[in-house]
This record gives structure tokens, C-alpha cells and sequence, in this order.
């Protein structure tokens, strides 16, 4: 169980790594609209680290803790897939929230 379980730890943290990797490239690219970015983005790395760092300290048990390993790295390749579809769009505007009617009716009026 222990030489499977290292494999898991270690295709685990090599998913972490390249979800915080996007989540550093969305964040430097859009570095000048960062409030307008996506509360999905950051929503799966929020979620996973609580369900693993919070949840095993409460239980204690090295079951719960591989569960909460898997179920957290499991949120992180949801955001992985979150974030590859955003940059595979064109325009990319589904990183960003969409712009208030303000904003919109600035932009007409400029035009």
C-alpha cells in the first residue's frame, strides 16, 4: 500500500503544481482586471486546501487523510479543467465577470 500511495502523493502534487501554474498565468495576465476575475478560478484551490489541511487535523486518521488527499486533488483537476477551457476561448472573457451596465454604456457612448 505505502509504494502505491507515494505514486498517488506524487502525481497529486504535480496536479497542484500546474493548477497553481494557471492560476498564476491567469492572474499575471489579467494582472490589470484582477477584480473582475472569476470566483470560479479561485474557488477549487479555496475548497481543496480546506478539505485537505482542515479535515484530517480534525479527524485524525490516515484513511480520512488519503480521502481528503484524493477528494481535494480531484477539486484541483476540476479547476484545472476550469481554467484550460477559459484560455481555450478566443476572446478569453469567461476569465473575467462581465463588465457592470456602466461600464457597457460608457463604452457605447465612447464609440
Amino acid at each position: 500500500m505505502t509504494d502505491s500511495w507515494l505514486i498517488v502523493k506524487w502525481v497529486g502534487i504535480a496536479v497542484l503544481a500546474f493548477y497553481l501554474v494557471l492560476v498564476l498565468a491567469a492572474t499575471w495576465r489579467f494582472r490589470g482586471k484582477l477584480s473582475r476575475l472569476r470566483s470560479e478560478l479561485l474557488l477549487p484551490m479555496i475548497l481543496g486546501n480546506f478539505i485537505s489541511l482542515t479535515v484530517p487535523s480534525i479527524f485524525e486518521n490516515v484513511v480520512v487523510t488519503r480521502v481528503c488527499f484524493i477528494v481535494a486533488h480531484t477539486i484541483y483537476i476540476g479547476g484545472i479543467v476550469i481554467l484550460l477551457r477559459s484560455f481555450a476561448r478566443k476572446n478569453q472573457e469567461s476569465v473575467l465577470k462581465a463588465e457592470g451596465a456602466q461600464e457597457q454604456i460608457q463604452s457605447l457612448k465612447l464609440s
